[in-house]
């Protein structure tokens, strides 16, 4: 179903303008008095982002208020202040502060039963199908298998942690939303933030060494295993650019990769 027959379906009122992501349809929207989103996903990758925010259940996300197949009506939160633009502005450790906390609420501990998710070796097919295109998705692919081999801490996860799907809500705080929806070890969830806001601040002298040691301190992880998965997602995302014609896109992100393997 489209976004206009559940602005009918749900009684929902247009309150903005409409959105188009490479896998959903999104309004702004208000629905018995309160300003949501309603997100209708055009992919199976997006639907599984769905279960997992069903599964939050509002605990560290933004609150769901319907679910219809396809289809989620969620709290709207604020776009500003971005934490893309605090780390943009001098302010990383503040934004890296913010991420940490954010993921520390979807990764808490829950009675309830885990969602039906893809996991990690799955979702790192493009990087081992892109083995064979050079020296760096070689390595990153060795990386990848390694860690895969080995997953420690293992739970629910956001999938695509970093500082535009972190936004906040005035009563509650921060809180996620945009999920993938995986299952894996926790520390994967880390690595996007430092691939984040953007390539070249990324590759900034001293960024990847000072964001993952304020990272490991944080959230208590490993700072050369966080590392090493920083090395293999970076890996990961040049294999999708890779597949996206995205040439430029995938030579930043093995950049990435050759830096977080250099301080291994």
């Amino acid at each position: 179903m489209s976004v206009a027959a559940y602005l009918s379906r749900w009684g929902l009122m247009p309150d903005g303008a409409a959105i188009r992501t490479p896998g959903s349809d999104l309004m702004p929207v208000r629905w018995q008095g309160r300003a949501a989103m309603l997100k209708v996903a055009r992919s199976a990758e997006e639907v599984r982002g769905h279960d997992l925010m069903v599964w939050l259940d509002g605990l560290g996300a933004a609150r769901m208020f319907r679910r219809e197949g396809a289809a989620l009506l969620l709290e709207r939160l604020e776009p500003m202040p971005s934490l893309a633009d605090w780390a943009l502005a001098g302010q990383d450790d503040a934004a890296t502060r913010v991420l940490c906390g954010a993921a520390a609420g979807v990764h808490v501990a829950r009675v309830t039963p885990w969602p039906e998710l893809p996991g990690l070796p799955r979702w790192f097919g493009s990087l081992e199908a892109a083995q064979g295109h050079g020296e760096g998705f070689a390595r990153a692919w060795a990386t990848a298998r390694r860690l895969l081999a080995d997953q420690r801490d293992v739970r629910p996860l956001h999938g695509d942690l970093h500082h535009g799907n972190v936004l906040r809500s005035p009563e509650r705080g921060w809180l996620v939303i945009d999920p993938k929806g995986l299952i894996g070890e926790r520390t994967f969830d880390f690595a996007n933030m430092l691939c984040n806001p953007a390539p070249d601040h990324a590759l900034g002298p001293g960024r990847l060494e000072r964001q993952s040691a304020l990272i490991a301190r944080e959230a208590g992880l490993d700072r050369a295993r966080l590392l090493a998965w920083v090395g293999a997602y970076a890996g990961l995302s040049a294999a999708w650019h890779l597949e996206d014609g995205q040439e430029e896109q995938a030579r930043q992100s093995l950049a990435i990769s050759a830096l977080a393997h250099s301080l291994l």
